[in-house]
């Protein structure tokens, strides 16, 4: 196995923690254990199915002169098949596979059989189209394929050792170096990627060319003229300096924000990471959904106002939350602030999990808090255009889509997981993210540090570490404490104390083989309100368990009754283990009252007072938000009624 980083941050002077590479964290049996080895033993191999039947790899043969015809689907679909590597590059350095290794060999190929001369690559500008290349950065996403390329390339080299597509992408990342700067073209991509590319690729090749390109592209937003729409869309509204808002398209500002930390981490500029910090307040204080989600208008896949948060018309892209999970994990890296990593177990648990289903082969594009059977046909027109299709019946999985970002995004997160969560600096080891199994941690000023961590987590509360190797001084471990986790406490060999809730707990000694520490979290059941601005809240709760959210669903209840419940002070909600249900999953149980329905024809009537008539009680069955839709189609709600007496 290979010790490959998601971030190389050994050399990035101004970062405060470096992640645990994933090759260093052997994951045990559980939660993503299950879900890592779903998606590395089924859903690859379905997703390069997909990649073959729709004509993405078909592109690449053209693009090389080996096959006549047109261009097959989306102008950005080889960003997919690059995507797929560097998640299938993870999943080869955890677990080879003869299978997964043919293929992958197979698309590399077609990958150096499609490179220009001149280190350019795309399958769309070739052929009849190769005089259109850069004609529209704006729109055409040309250097967003790249840097997925380069991404893709950084982590087959890191994972597996072999150069193969390595020497793909030094070519093309110099191509691009000589087009584009101060004596070249002014202009970024619209759609960013490329500038977290160029970064990890100078970390990599230790050449800073990459990264003062990757701070080029950054300085060209919001020029005046505009290099591109001169959008909030784009992002190309100011520079990305003087941003305040999170604004336009989510994902594309997930990128970009995370690409200004990355940034900020090796060249110490603090307007940078003071602009990130600035946007990330504005898009997790006042525009993210409770499960991490991030987008609330189907137009434009964007943010919308503060606090304007619809449950049923959110978009919460799958890819948003993927990237805003990125993003997290470099401002934690940059400035070791607990807020980010749990932000990151959120949106991890949540707004990105909810995208993909438990075999790890079908698929989420949007992510909406509350659902009906049947859509509009304006949620159809919508979801269909950008690519998010719903099939009749209501939101559904699918297997793959038009525009098909989401899979091999979710893929390359859940495989490259481990990665995230442990990180290291001087005489310290940090748990970011409670992952079961055996963390082999090098410190950065020497020495090494093992320990054993036993967890059912996010079922159970109980996170067990067993110090099997440390330095002869004293060393650090630092533990995330929730902010969910009011009442948490720490023990020491059996000495407990109580644990601050919203940030890391400290424990400096010197480490005997053998010192256990156990972490209790508090695992009751709660329920959470929105700030009083969201209007579509208002009167409504969420129920939370750990760092899960829930919802109920049709298929628990009979669907002409799942809006009509209100929860009460006595609706006695608690935790149910259910062994069977969904690949094992604890529930919430209780009972709700069933609002009586208006029988008026009046559109609008005068308020007497008072909350809904309930007629007698149900029994109510919560499941986590990322199960649903596992087994019928049918009406899902997050937000739920509450009335107080």
């Amino acid at each position: 196995m290979i010790s490959a980083a998601v971030m190389d941050l050994s050399k990035s002077p101004h970062a405060v923690v470096q992640p645990v590479a994933p090759g260093r964290v052997e994951v045990a049996e559980g939660f993503w254990a299950y879900r890592m080895r779903a998606m590395r033993g089924h859903g690859l191999a379905r997703q390069f199915e997909q990649c073959e039947v729709t004509g993405r790899l078909r592109n690449f043969e053209r693009a090389a002169g080996r096959l006549e015809g047109e261009f097959e689907g989306r102008y950005y679909n080889d960003s997919d098949v690059y995507k797929w590597l560097e998640a299938a590059s993870y999943a080869l350095a955890r677990a080879p596979s003869a299978e997964l290794q043919s293929c992958v060999d197979r698309v590399i190929d077609l990958i150096r059989s499609a490179q220009r001369a001149d280190g350019y690559i795309n399958t769309y500008f070739s052929g009849s189209r190769a005089s259109w290349r850069y004609r529209n950065l704006t729109d055409e996403h040309e250097l967003y394929c790249m840097g997925h390329l380069i991404q893709a390339g950084v982590a087959h080299r890191r994972s597996t050792g072999s150069e193969r597509l390595f020497e793909v992408v030094v070519p093309a990342a110099d191509h691009i170096c000589l087009t584009f700067g101060p004596e070249g073209r002014p202009e970024p991509d619209g759609h960013p990627g490329i500038e977290l590319a160029l970064v990890e690729l100078a970390r990599e090749t230790g050449d800073s060319a990459y990264l003062r390109q990757a701070v080029f592209f950054l300085d060209q937003r919001g020029a005046d003229p505009p290099n591109l729409s001169g959008l909030h869309y784009h992002q190309d509204h100011a520079p990305v300096r003087e941003q305040r808002n999170a604004d336009g398209h989510s994902v594309r500002l997930t990128y970009l924000a995370a690409a200004m930390a990355d940034a900020a981490m090796d060249t110490g500029e603090a307007e940078l990471l003071e602009a990130s910090i600035r946007l990330w307040e504005s898009a997790y204080e006042r525009r993210a959904y409770v499960t991490g989600g991030l987008g609330s208008r189907y137009q434009g896949e964007a943010f919308g106002a503060d606090y304007e948060l619809p449950n049923d018309r959110a978009y919460a892209e799958t890819c948003a939350a993927v990237g805003g999970i990125f993003w997290n994990a470099r401002l934690l890296a940059a400035t070791g602030d607990a807020r980010y990593a749990d932000w990151s177990e959120t949106a991890l648990y949540n707004g990105a999990l909810v995208g993909v289903s438990p075999d790890g082969a079908a698929y989420f594009y949007a992510n909406p808090l509350a659902t009906d059977p049947q859509p509009t046909p304006d949620d159809q027109q919508g979801l269909h255009s950008s690519g998010a299709q719903q099939t009749v019946g209501g939101h559904q999985r699918q297997p793959w889509y038009d525009t098909a970002c989401c899979p091999p995004n979710i893929a390359r997160l859940l495989l490259s997981l481990p990665g995230y969560a442990y990180g290291v600096s001087a005489g310290a080891v940090w748990v970011h993210q409670f992952l079961p199994g055996r963390i082999k941690a090098a410190l950065p000023d020497g020495g090494s540090v093992t320990l054993q961590v036993a967890t059912r987590y996010p079922w159970d509360g109980d996170v067990d570490l067993v110090v099997e190797e440390a330095p002869d001084r004293p060393v650090e471990l630092r533990l995330r404490i929730p902010s969910w986790a009011e009442g948490a406490s720490l023990e020491v060999d059996g000495t407990g104390k109580a644990a601050e809730a919203g940030a890391y707990a400290v424990i400096r000694r010197v480490w005997l083989a053998g010192t256990s520490v156990r972490l209790r979290l508090p695992m009751d059941v709660r329920l959470v309100a929105s700030h009083p601005r969201v209007q579509a809240n208002t009167g409504r709760v969420a129920i939370a368990r750990g760092p899960l959210i829930y919802c109920i669903e049709a298929a628990d209840h009979p669907e002409s009754i799942v809006d009509a419940l209100v929860l009460g002070p006595d609706s006695a909600l608690h935790a149910d283990e259910e062994p069977d249900l969904l690949g094992g999953l604890t529930a919430i149980r209780g009972s709700a009252g069933v609002a009586v329905p208006n029988q008026s024809d009046e559109l609008y009537a005068r308020f007497d007072g008072g909350g809904p008539e309930l007629a007698g009680s149900t029994p109510l069955t919560a499941i986590p938000y990322f199960a649903w839709a596992n087994r019928a189609p049918g009406a899902m709600r997050v937000w739920i009624p509450y009335v107080d007496g």
